[in-house]
């Protein structure tokens, strides 16, 4: 965003202030016996770690507005004049930063081409494609790569085979069936959508044809439920909900749990919701009032049931959602 950079600039200036002189005249005396003398003159390498002139802009640093505001916390207060920037809906604020910005391309200017150099050479050090390990459930490979020029992963599944023989292995090919890739939830489609993406969990229905995860669109860390119909790719109309935290998937394909967040982003609500025509209200399962408690959902390896665990930094507790079967 451009802020913090007047601190490295003083912080140059200072290292060209320090003579070469000084620095050999404050080392060890032991460094000469371990380590070669380099004169600057001879060496190729100080020349290139000299310092150069430093394209300062013409425009003075941005000076944002102080506005006096007093927080108090443990019995201690203090000023916080920038406690303003907090609402980031405010002119001012992105008056603010679009100055810093413009500040920090004037200053970085004469570093363009190295920028340039660099981020290429960080490319080419990159694969084209990564990839997840592919996880086994059912009948189906589940697995997340990143495509070639893109920067959120999708996510795919396709059919395993058992068939050890050639002969039905092309059979299988024949039928399409064969590492036939289906592409579930593709990160990039919902960043041109919103502008922003970050999915936190995935649950996949034990039947493979729901598919609920949680998405924060905005960069508020409060993430919403949605769940999708795998077999027409559609949307599951829900009720807006914030601060979705944990899934789970009961065994009947029609129910999920979900555990919601209070104002401290504290998980503390466990509710059940059913895919279910004209079902508005999803009800609760649990609640821990306890404020030093926070609440996650977790399937047993089986898949029979579905805990409720609240954790503390000291103690943790486990409880039964549901039977699964």
């Amino acid at each position: 965003m451009g802020l913090g950079l007047r601190n490295y600039s003083d912080m140059h200036l200072l290292s060209r202030s320090v003579s070469n002189t000084s620095l050999r005249a404050h080392s060890f005396s032991l460094s000469f016996a371990l380590i070669p003398s380099i004169s600057a003159s001879s060496s190729s390498f100080s020349s290139k770690c000299r310092a150069e002139p430093i394209s300062v802009p013409s425009q003075p640093p941005p000076v944002s507005k102080r506005v006096p505001f007093t927080l108090s916390l443990h019995g201690h207060s203090w000023q916080d004049p920038c406690h303003w920037m907090r609402n980031t809906n405010d002119p001012d604020f992105l008056n603010y930063l679009n100055q810093e910005n413009s500040y920090a391309q004037a200053f970085m200017a004469d570093t363009g081409s190295l920028q340039r150099t660099l981020v290429a050479e960080m490319k080419n050090r990159m694969p084209s494609k990564v990839s997840t390990p592919v996880e086994c459930f059912g009948p189906w490979l589940y697995y997340e790569y990143i495509p070639e020029g893109k920067e959120y992963p999708v996510l795919c599944r396709r059919l395993q085979t058992n068939k050890p023989g050639w002969a039905e292995k092309i059979l299988s090919y024949v039928k399409a069936e064969f590492r036939r890739e289906e592409i579930l939830l593709d990160w990039n489609e919902v960043a041109e959508k919103h502008g922003y993406v970050h999915v936190g969990q995935c649950r996949i229905s034990p039947d493979h044809n729901f598919l609920a995860y949680t998405l924060d669109a905005t960069g508020s860390e409060q993430f919403m439920l949605q769940i999708k119909d795998l077999r027409n790719g559609c949307i599951i109309p829900m009720a807006p909900e914030n601060g979705i935290v944990s899934l789970a998937w009961a065994q009947d394909c029609k129910t999920l749990f979900y555990t919601i967040a209070d104002e401290n982003q504290r998980p503390y609500r466990v509710l059940c919701t059913k895919l279910e025509p004209g079902n508005t209200d999803d009800t609760l399962v649990f609640m821990e009032n306890d404020p030093s408690y926070c609440v996650d959902l977790t399937s047993t390896k089986d898949g029979k049931f579905i805990t409720v665990n609240s954790n503390s930094r000291s103690s943790s507790e486990e409880g039964l959602c549901c039977r699964c079967n």
